[in-house]
């Protein structure tokens, strides 16, 4: 058994008990083929970087688990006749992936529910001017070293 990272894309038109149901059946799926589900984590829907299916959007789901190698290749051909999932991509681990509670969103990162919007808008600015700041520092040592 080794672990694996997947991450798929669902139809945007699906609402939310859809969306379910759908990673129901994958996780059905994958426990069928004597797999283990570790954790699964449901991004949201997002603009996709081109079209897929005529589709501008689509629900993100990332999902860790732990499988036979020899069934990746027949959940990967399942997975391909699905029409509501888009696309999809499976990822072999090294080692066990660290399963924290935290979503592993990318934009879950810039939010923190104690800290209000406004606020969360100028943070991120305020880290471009100091990081601007220092190499503006870096250089200016850097001149002084060589005259």
């Amino acid at each position: 058994m080794r672990y694996y990272e997947m991450l798929f894309i669902v139809h945007p038109n699906y609402e939310q008990d859809q969306l379910d149901a759908i990673v129901n059946a994958v996780k059905k799926e994958i426990t069928a083929k004597n797999g283990k589900i570790l954790k699964v984590d449901n991004w949201g829907k997002r603009k996709l970087a081109y079209l897929i299916n005529k589709q501008r959007y689509g629900s993100y789901v990332l999902m860790y688990f732990e499988a036979d190698p020899a069934s990746i290749k027949e959940l990967y051909e399942w997975m391909e006749i699905q029409s509501q999932i888009l696309h999809q991509l499976v990822i072999r681990l090294e080692n066990e992936p660290d399963l924290s509670q935290e979503s592993e969103n990318p934009d879950a990162a810039y939010i923190r529910p104690d800290q209000p919007y406004e606020e969360k808008r100028h943070e991120g600015s305020g880290d471009k001017k100091n990081f601007a700041a220092e190499e503006n520092e870096e250089e200016s040592e850097e001149t002084e070293v060589e005259a």
